[in-house]
């Protein structure tokens, strides 16, 4: 129904009953004008009329407000589409471009963060090398990291590093030069380091208190060797048993090494237990050192012994050593240990580095650095090598 009461009509008069036939009548009038016009579609605005046609008389509905329009063109058409319409097709079309444009957006940002993520790394890994030096840092390595080492011998060299291995943290900055002329080193203002030389019976008439007093704290004494002829004797150092006594009474800390031409496993058995038979059970402060050495100046037994063979006679030669009680090290230069020596199996064992720049580069952790073969020492004539141990065994 168009209205709810009569007082709400205005063309209402006294006679109810024949209000109520205008009433009907205005409502045929109504609904036939409605049914002659065209539709109105809903949420849309009402269509404009024709020029020049009249508009029936339809009673504006209560609250409802007519939707703004322009007078139509007279040449535009008149069963013309709303704009409107049209807009809502063309927003609704732009949408599943909009849904696939946000995973490329998500993805180019999780990217861009991993970028600069690795260039935080690759900075923060130059300053803590500034930092440490040529040697590294002070944890373990975590294995398959390829780093550049400066050789003295080979240049520079590509190192691929072994899970577990210690990366030295020595740093030439913390490397000085005691009373005496000889290395020290200082961690953190306090000196951590020893300083020694290493003897056998090419030196004689050895006076052990005189090193004692110019600063020496340690001797490497060589125990015995073997010949590097095809026969590869085995032997004693002559000077051992009368040294050992004389270093002992001296106050200066003892150890051994010796002189390999192992060419197996089975050698370097050998080997080890002729130093221990030797030693007697004699105490030693420092280690016994396995000092296997290419000759360079003839044809040796040991000229086709591969790196994979050298880790297996190191190997024999260091357990049969620890496992009768003393403490084993290896000698070696930087050729040896970053060429010969398989790292996977070696990186447990203590090193002795042979070295002779002003400070080595060595990637991997040493206890000892024998850092000079010419040295001067009071007690000893001619030139002596100078050692010096990070650690105090």
């Amino acid at each position: 129904m168009a209205y709810l009461n009569n007082n709400d009509n205005p063309h209402t008069s006294g006679d109810p009953l024949g209000d109520l036939d205008r009433e009907l009548a205005e409502l045929k009038k109504t609904l036939g004008a409605l049914e002659s016009s065209d539709p109105v579609p809903e949420d849309k605005p009402e269509q404009p009329p024709e020029p020049d046609e009249k508009t029936p008389d339809v009673p504006e509905m209560p609250d409802e407000e007519e939707p703004d329009t322009e007078e139509p063109d007279d040449d535009e058409p008149a069963e013309e589409t709303p704009q409107p319409a049209r807009e809502v097709q063309t927003d609704m079309a732009k949408a599943p471009k909009q849904k696939k444009r946000t995973p490329l957006i998500v993805i180019l940002v999780i990217l861009t963060t991993l970028l600069l993520l690795g260039i935080a790394f690759g900075v923060l890994r130059i300053l803590r090398n500034a930092q440490t030096g040529d040697t590294g840092s002070t944890a373990a390595t975590a294995g398959g990291e390829v780093v550049t080492i400066n050789d003295s011998v080979m240049g520079d060299i590509e190192l691929k590093t072994v899970k577990g291995a210690e990366i030295s943290t020595l740093t030439k900055d913390n490397l000085t030069t005691d009373e005496n002329g000889f290395y020290a080193y200082y961690q953190d203002g306090e000196k951590i380091s020893h300083i020694g030389i290493d003897l056998s019976s090419y030196q004689t008439d050895v006076d052990f208190n005189a090193l004692k007093e110019s600063g020496i704290e340690f001797v490497m004494l060589r125990i015995g060797g073997r010949f590097y002829g095809d026969e590869g004797e085995v032997y004693d150092d002559t000077a051992f048993d009368d040294y050992y006594q004389k270093a002992t009474a001296a106050g200066l800390k003892v150890g051994a090494y010796f002189f390999s031409q192992a060419a197996s496993p089975e050698d370097a058995v050998e080997e080890a237990e002729a130093a221990l038979k030797k030693l007697n059970g004699r105490h030693l402060d420092y280690p016994v050192a396995f000092d296997w050495e290419n000759i360079a100046d003839d044809a040796a037994r040991t000229d086709n012994v591969t790196g994979e063979q050298l880790t297996d006679i190191a190997e024999a030669f260091c357990d049969t050593i620890n496992n009768a009680g003393y403490k084993s090290i290896i000698y070696a230069n930087s050729h040896q240990m970053f060429i010969l020596y398989d790292f996977e199996t070696m990186k447990d064992y203590d090193f002795w580095l042979a070295d002779y720049r002003d400070f080595p580069t060595m990637y991997y952790n040493f206890d000892m650095w024998q850092y000079a073969t010419d040295g001067k020492v009071n007690g000893v004539e001619g030139d002596v090598d100078l050692n010096i141990s990070f650690t105090d065994f």
